[in-house]
């Protein structure tokens, strides 16, 4: 009987990977083939996928066809440093800038940039956020605080940023404070600033602010509301999310005690997963959180195997899994 189930146990993985191999040999339109918008819009969402071989050729073609998002986007998936820029990856967030792109001079003004036009871009971004400051335009204040980094205006306008609302400066000021950095006389008064700014964040919907606020929540007992932060999250096709998902309800981790395990919305969550992302990046995990998957299938009945991928097939008919920011 054991050498019947270990049998069946390498026929399922075979049967699963195939499946999962498939999967990955979608075939996609010739980039010149599809408009300039269409070609960025399938290569950003092809590396957020960590398909980024596979979405390079689309985002170079909509770059070069005079895209600024595509030229951007582009430069980011040739990083393999992220302290230092590389030379097409200079290059494309060169066209990016000139193409008007602030994102682009931001990381341009940067240290990681060595080609010698730092201060150039620097210059000309530091004149465009003051003007847009002057205007109450929160995002120009959190770019003048990176602008900034390292002396003391960096956190004055981080804080007036988050005072204006903006999502990305409220996370990026709570994570700041957790750190330890500002100063906080009256003792509980740090702790209650970080979860304030994170929930600020939360209830603007940036990801970030809600993976923080929730951390908050479980430590503090309140591992449901927690736990319907994370839910949400996933249900708007984070990456991230749905495999966070997937692990707690499988309980890959011991101290997990909430929620109860659930095998069969774990492997869904994890085949959500896999069924949508690839493997340029973050390859290890992924063939961690293929294990947990297969681990978990081995365990289902054949009517639980179907809850699992009827459930996938739904979920996957109504949302695109990438990773969010």
């Amino acid at each position: 009987m054991q050498k019947v189930k270990i049998g069946y146990r390498w026929l399922l993985c075979l049967c699963l990977l195939c499946a999962s191999q498939t999967q990955a040999q979608t075939t996609y339109p010739a980039p010149s083939s599809m408009s300039v918008e269409d070609a960025y819009q399938l290569g950003d969402l092809l590396v957020d996928q960590y398909k980024i071989k596979q979405g390079q050729p689309y985002l170079k073609y909509a770059a070069d066809k005079g895209n600024a998002k595509a030229a951007l986007a582009y430069s980011r998936s040739l990083s393999t440093n992220v302290m230092v820029l590389g030379p097409q990856e200079h290059e494309y967030a060169v066209k990016a800038a000139k193409l008007g792109n602030e994102d682009a001079m931001l990381t341009l003004s940067l240290n990681k940039n060595i080609f010698g036009d730092r201060e150039e871009f620097r210059i000309e971004l530091l004149k465009i956020s003051k003007e847009k400051a002057e205007q109450s335009n929160a995002d120009a204040m959190r770019k003048l605080s990176l602008l900034y980094l390292d002396t003391s205006d960096e956190l004055d306008w981080l804080r007036k940023s988050a005072e204006y609302g903006n999502a990305k400066a409220q996370y990026e000021l709570g994570r700041t404070y957790e750190v330890g950095e500002g100063w906080f006389f009256i003792p509980g008064n740090r702790e209650k600033e970080v979860k304030r700014l994170y929930k600020a964040s939360a209830e603007q919907g940036n990801f970030r602010g809600m993976e923080g606020y929730a951390s908050i929540l479980f430590k503090e007992g309140n591992k449901k509301e927690a736990f319907d932060i994370w839910t949400k999250m996933a249900n708007t096709g984070d990456a991230f999310s749905t495999i966070y998902l997937a692990g707690q309800y499988l309980h890959t981790i011991p101290e997990i005690s909430y929620p109860e395990k659930d095998e069969v919305l774990g492997a869904a969550y994890s085949k959500i997963y896999l069924d949508s992302m690839g493997t340029d990046k973050e390859h290890d995990l992924y063939d961690i959180y293929k294990e947990q998957y297969l681990e978990a299938m081995s365990h289902l009945s054949d009517a639980q195997k179907k809850q699992v991928n009827d459930f996938a097939k739904e979920f996957l008919s109504k949302h695109t899994v990438r990773v969010l920011r």
